[in-house]
């Protein structure tokens, strides 16, 4: 399945083409690129990337950079039009909450909360610019 997926909490001297690649490809097949900028202004506070997902497996929520000469940091994953059969419990899409015979998966940053909540879901923003084989098109 090809998702829009939103990476938050990246400082801004990590967002770029290779960063979003290198996020993209822990998450699946690399379909599509948004541009951070436009006219080499910061257009939004996070990277965004179109991926295909497995979605037999959970989505992953979060990432742990690690960095060189700063503290590391997480980074969030949010999904764009996240579907209705996609399963608070375990994360999966295939099923939902109803019918799912999984644990309950607990957040790694917070072992006290749900892993998987509405909140993972966002509303998909207006598109700006894409970046494909090294090459942007409007």
């Amino acid at each position: 399945m090809k998702l829009w997926v939103q990476f938050h909490g990246i400082p801004i001297g990590y967002m770029s083409k290779e960063t979003t690649i290198h996020i993209g490809n822990m998450l699946g097949v690399v379909v599509e690129i948004e541009n951070p900028k436009v006219d080499g202004v910061f257009r939004r506070s996070f990277l965004r990337i179109r991926v295909g997902i497995n979605i037999t497996k959970a989505l992953p929520t979060e990432f742990w950079l690690a960095r060189e000469k700063s503290s590391n940091l997480w980074v969030y994953f949010y999904y764009e039009r996240l579907p209705e059969c996609y399963c608070y419990i375990c994360g999966i899409i295939e099923h939902e909450k109803k019918n799912c015979k999984n644990q309950i998966a607990m957040a790694v940053w917070d072992p006290t909360k749900s892993r998987y909540s509405a909140d993972l879901g966002v509303r998909q923003v207006q598109f700006t610019t894409s970046i494909s084989a090294g090459s942007s098109r409007q």
